[in-house]
């Protein structure tokens, strides 16, 4: 900045300080406008203009002040301050996803990813409150592990909240554990196959490995395959339903539970065709 620039940037920052602590606040709106218009790489105008619209009560025209000067300071260069902004942005508005995951893009090419990983689990446990979008937390989880690594806190959280935690737990079966995916899926294939009813935890127990491991529409073609087989009631179908929501893929389940339905059709079996057809419009 040139010291022109620096002085004027200095008189009007200390100008509308004057104004809002005189409580002139139309005047201190004024001059906070003009230092985010004329300054946008620096963080007095921002925060001094959310500062008046709190005054103002206007609470979302302040958080999106904080949230837009937050890209801005970042865009220039200057890190440490979007951050500083990005924070108090995040803290009035504890579930707004786009200020959260630019929080996190922040912190994370600051190379602070211990805190980026802090900052996806406090989102995702706000979402998982009273009020929250649990299958917006579960969509996160899994998001933020693909987009920052196996960090343990990261790892922990996809656990608890991410896609295969739509999967009510089963209750643990050690004869799995020495079993791969493709030994799991053929026991189940074969359990569904005979009716068997193991083939309820035995599919679950797939399928959430399946989730675990990103590969989503083998789950989904696994809960799918419980469904006409009548074994665990409606426990499939409300999983499949809570997994495609917050996978945010309903396309592919659709047009899966018109193909089962099809099959059913040939089979004779209208009564779980139309069940299979509800559920796709349920997805």
């Amino acid at each position: 900045m040139r010291a022109t620039q620096d002085f004027n940037y200095k008189v009007a920052l200390a100008s509308g300080l004057k104004s809002l602590q005189a409580g002139r606040l139309r005047q201190a709106e004024e001059q906070f406008r003009y230092l985010v218009e004329k300054f946008p790489g620096l963080p007095g105008g921002h925060r001094g203009l959310a500062k008046v619209l709190l005054e103002l009560e206007d609470g979302a025209a302040a958080f999106a002040i904080l949230r837009d000067g937050g890209t801005a300071l970042a865009k220039a260069g200057d890190r440490d301050g979007g951050i500083a902004l990005f924070r108090e942005a995040v803290g009035m508005e504890p579930r707004d996803t786009t200020t959260h995951r630019r929080f996190a893009a922040a912190l994370s090419l600051a190379g602070d990813v211990d805190g980026a990983a802090a900052e996806v689990e406090r989102y995702v446990e706000a979402q998982s409150g009273p009020g929250g979008d649990a299958a917006r937390a579960r969509l996160e989880a899994a998001y933020a592990l693909e987009r920052f690594g196996d960090h343990p806190r990261l790892v922990a959280l996809a656990a608890r909240f991410g896609p295969s935690a739509a999967i009510a737990p089963v209750t643990h079966a050690p004869e799995y554990d020495e079993l791969d995916a493709a030994a799991l899926d053929e026991l189940a294939a074969q359990l569904l196959a005979s009716r068997d009813p193991r083939a309820h935890q035995t599919a679950l127990v797939a399928a959430r490995r399946h989730l675990a491991a990103g590969r989503t529409n083998a789950a989904v073609d696994l809960l799918l395959q419980l469904i006409p087989s009548g074994i665990g009631g409606n426990e499939a179908q409300s999983a499949l339903v809570d997994v495609v929501r917050a996978i945010g893929k309903p396309d592919i389940a659709r047009a899966k539970c018109a193909l089962l339905a099809q099959v059913l059709r040939l089979e004779g079996r209208e009564d779980l065709a139309g069940e299979a057809l509800r559920l796709g419009e349920a997805v």
